[in-house]
């Protein structure tokens, strides 16, 4: 039997049983089985986009019946263990702080409609980030998922890429469908895949290398042709930090070197007529500089709870000072997740968030340093990927999507699991 403490697993625990039967993976032997099954189908889901591409298929919305099964099962599965829910400190706190902030915003936002929507998908990503917290339990567990999303994530590049092929694009740009649509949530939701799918054929054998390197060649070219510059910058933020984090002095200096032919060969098929060349006289950066602006003067008028969830799209045309103002559109919502999350939610939901992420960042680091060679690989990969989304984050309103939400929950899962694992030896 082992006892679980509190303090050291640094989570709270409601129901908990103090002894539970340890399995073979370091983690208790009863744990959500149906759950997790119905979380990776979820995931495949959403990434396929099924509804959008079958109409007959949404009038059950397989992702949201999906969904809610993973979190019954969920909560039916640990009743029956006798399990009680984990809910970590800091990033799960922070989570349902930000998500509070985000109703107590919803009633005095600019367009409380929009607001309230925002925030019931706010509360839904929450409501799966909980099941993977308690169902992704084990190493093998981790490895499944992050496996589901490096599988489901061939849907959305094999998509971009026959997309660009057949001339179905936006401006030059290719992307594919639902919330894949964009070419730049398309472009940031490949990058942050990339060192997944790495960590995966670092630790597995010949076979399966090949498949991951085979996907990461599929991600890179459907990265490329959404022709999103934030896609390619996150992306070069990636693989420069992959290739800094090797120990060998050559593999880093080949993978730099690759980096940089990469971006050398790239820049020469650039079809897309806006560049990174004569920046301050282009209108897409111009648009994203007057989005910032304008969302810096939402805070500046809604310091604390900002404008309302989602609603800096409604709010612009007020806030957007005439010298910053594009010309093009008269709504744009914020291009940078971060001031995004400030003029939306104000300062009271924008310290959460940025603590959610900075402390899945810091665990991710420590694992490197004091977990299992195997759950090293895989928390560089969830690094990399978080700061991926950092990096596109700086150029995208990226708060209210999926996939950060997933990174940390994955985060937090694979502490749990390392913190299991260290308490057994």
């Amino acid at each position: 039997m082992s006892r679980t403490i509190d303090t050291t697993a640094q989570r709270f625990r409601f129901g908990y049983s103090a002894e539970q039967p340890v399995g073979e993976a370091g983690t208790t032997a009863a744990t959500p089985s149906i759950a997790f099954k119905l979380l990776i189908l979820f995931l495949l889901a959403m990434y396929s986009s099924i509804g959008v591409l079958v109409p007959a298929v949404e009038m059950v919305r397989p992702a949201m019946t999906l969904a809610v099964g993973a979190i019954l099962f969920t909560v039916i599965e640990i009743s029956k263990n006798r399990a009680g829910f984990r809910l970590a400190r800091p990033e799960s706190a922070m989570f349902v702080v930000l998500l509070a902030v985000s109703v107590i915003s919803s009633f005095d936002a600019i367009y409380a409609r929009l607001a309230f929507e925002t925030t019931s998908s706010l509360a839904k990503i929450f409501l799966i980030y909980i099941v993977i917290e308690n169902t992704v339990t084990t190493t093998d567990r981790l490895r499944s998922i992050m496996l589901t999303m490096v599988v489901g994530g061939l849907m959305p590049s094999l998509g971009t890429i026959h997309h660009y092929l057949i001339g179905k694009l936006s401006q030059g740009r290719a992307a594919w469908v639902g919330v894949f649509a964009n070419p730049n949530e398309d472009a940031y939701s490949l990058v942050i895949l990339v060192p997944i799918a790495a960590a995966l054929a670092w630790r597995s054998g010949w076979l399966m290398r090949m498949l991951m390197l085979g996907a990461i060649g599929t991600y890179l070219l459907g990265i490329y042709l959404t022709f999103s510059r934030g896609g390619l910058l996150g992306l070069v933020a990636v693989l420069g930090v992959l290739g800094w984090k090797q120990k060998s002095f050559v593999v880093k200096g080949v993978m730099i070197g690759i980096l940089a032919a990469g971006v050398i060969v790239g820049s020469m098929f650039w079809t897309r007529k806006d560049n990174f060349s004569e920046i301050s006289s282009d209108t897409t950066y111009n648009q994203r500089v007057a989005t910032i602006k304008a969302g810096l003067q939402m805070f500046k008028d809604k310091p604390l709870l900002g404008v309302g969830p989602g609603c800096s799209i409604v709010a612009y045309p007020l806030y957007v000072p005439k010298d910053a103002h594009c010309g093009c559109q008269d709504q744009l919502v914020i291009h940078n997740a971060f001031i995004q999350t400030l003029s939306e939610t104000g300062a009271l939901g924008f310290v959460p968030f940025m603590i959610f992420l900075g402390a899945a960042i810091l665990q991710t680091r420590r694992l490197q340093r004091q977990s299992s060679p195997e759950m090293q690989t895989y928390a560089m990969g969830l690094e990399l990927a978080l700061w991926g989304f950092m990096v596109c984050g700086l150029s995208g309103g990226f708060s209210w999507t999926w996939f950060p939400y997933i990174l940390v929950g994955l985060a937090v899962a694979a502490r749990h699991i390392a913190e299991t694992q260290s308490s057994r030896v």
